[in-house]
């Protein structure tokens, strides 16, 4: 498979089916058994924390961090990404992701829906050329849908690219995106 910038990739499949492991080989979090990968023409053996910078993978665990408040965790995020960022940026990328109201507020207190969108101001924050997204919806309420689609289109018309694996076809519908079927660890 291949992937054009201003491209959105669609994984479906049931259960198992090998969508977050995918992912997370994408993202150089496990290694594949054979096969292989590029981006940017990066060789993920060879140039693994370049290509880390070029890309973002937001997956099933949050890693947020409960006694820290929304702002602490995007600073904390920032620091380990060495983003150089201000508390205005902050400020405005929380504002984004509708959760301006509540910086100050430990995250442990975050219903689930607002730590995904704490998750997804991480991925504005560092703007990397491939978001890597597993279930990105769940937890969303419908306004939630719809922002992140609006997110996601915006992103792909500056050229960027999107691997997402999803179970809802409909939460999808309305992105500029082609789809490929995985059914046991293979791409159909």
């Amino acid at each position: 498979m291949s992937l054009q910038q201003g491209e959105c990739l669609i994984l479906f499949g049931s259960n198992g089916s090998g969508k977050s492991t995918l992912l997370a080989i994408l993202a150089t979090l496990l290694r594949p058994r054979s096969g292989l990968y590029r981006l940017h023409d990066l060789d993920p053996q060879q140039h693994g924390e370049e290509l880390r910078r070029q890309l973002l993978y937001l997956g099933h665990y949050l890693h947020l961090y409960g006694h820290l408040t929304a702002l602490e965790n995007l600073l904390f995020f920032a620091e380990l990404r060495t983003l150089p960022v201000t508390r205005q940026q902050l400020l405005s990328v929380l504002d984004t992701v509708g959760l301006g109201h509540c910086i100050d507020r430990s995250t442990r207190f975050f219903s689930a829906g607002m730590r995904k969108r704490l998750a997804l101001a991480r991925v504005l924050l560092f703007q990397p050329a491939l978001w890597l997204l597993d279930e990105p919806y769940s937890a969303l309420d419908q306004a939630g849908v719809e922002w992140l689609n609006r997110l996601l289109q915006d992103y792909l018309s500056q050229g960027g690219m999107v691997i997402m694996a999803t179970h809802d076809p409909d939460r999808v519908s309305q992105l500029p995106s082609r789809t490929m079927q995985l059914q046991d660890g293979l791409l159909h």
